[in-house]
């Protein structure tokens, strides 16, 4: 969860009023997680939980910590990962490697200011690098790339895989030891949003999707790993609809004790339980 804090300034006055509406959706996802009793792991830039402005404005779009009360107060029991302190690309140039540990350890800081126990990371842009460095900050588990059958290019095959509700790829626990103490949970399936472009993709695909992938990982006791970003569920109140329509299946195979529900940490705390490997964070 960024905000404003993954954008280019160039770029903010068209996107005005994603950004203004943005507090409301992650409102009304976070009320839709206590319906259906499902925890999810929410990946916030350091940044946003401290007070005061960026010196941009407007301040409150790099400014939110109201989110703590917020994701604090939920009954559905969410996780609290990093998306690093300010959002630095692991893939640029200038992310040498000491750049990158004073974000983990900035963002160390905020986690602990507050009393999360930060455990799993998103990377921005899925730039991943440094992986030697997350278990020394505690972290035990990140999102790796989606492993899809076109590769991992956005693009026309992209957007035909989601136009045609292919099932999401799914993936065995025990493939996914990324080192002794931590785990790559790669991505099953982003929930495009439905601006531009994308609005052409029918909603019922989005579900089908993700219902496909659910059944797969139940058949084979596989891991299905859904994202997004709060804002690609805004613009379009079907979004929201489409994403209901995927909780409701999840909770109903759930109380048919078919799947588990877990938090990007708890998953990976039982992947390496399967490996033999402690899991609790020490």
């Amino acid at each position: 969860m960024e905000l404003a804090w993954g954008t280019n300034a160039e770029d903010l006055p068209a996107l005005a009023r994603i950004f203004d509406e943005e507090p409301q959706v992650i409102r009304r996802i976070i009320d839709l997680f206590d319906i259906y009793r499902i925890p999810a792991t929410w990946a916030v830039v350091g940044r946003l939980l401290l007070p005061n402005g960026h010196g941009r404005t407007p301040e409150r779009w790099y400014s939110a910590p109201y989110l703590l009360d917020w994701l604090g107060g939920a009954r559905a029991g969410h996780e609290i990962g990093t998306h690093t302190f300010s959002h630095v690309y692991a893939h640029d140039r200038a992310t040498t490697r000491e750049v990158w540990k004073e974000e983990l350890r900035a963002a160390a800081e905020v986690s602990e200011q507050f009393g999360i126990l930060m455990r799993s990371i998103v990377y921005p842009r899925n730039q991943i690098a440094y992986l030697d460095l997350l278990p020394s900050f505690g972290i035990i588990a990140y999102r790796g790339l989606e492993q899809n059958w076109y590769g991992h290019r956005l693009g026309a095959l992209h957007f035909l895989d989601r136009a045609a509700g292919t099932p999401a790829p799914t993936y065995a626990p025990r493939t996914l030891l990324a080192g002794d103490r931590l785990v790559n949970l790669p991505a099953s399936q982003f929930l495009i949003g439905s601006n531009g472009p994308r609005r052409l993709i029918p909603h019922s695909s989005r579900i089908r999707q993700a219902r496909l992938g659910l059944d797969r990982a139940v058949r084979r006791g596989e891991i299905y790993h859904l994202w997004f970003h709060p804002f690609n569920l805004g613009g379009d109140p079907r979004m929201l609809d489409t994403f209901e329509r995927i909780l409701r299946h999840v909770s109903l195979r759930r109380d048919r004790e078919d799947l588990a529900v877990m938090t990007m940490a708890q998953a990976a705390d039982h992947v390496l339980a399967g490996a033999g490997l402690p899991g609790e964070h020490q």
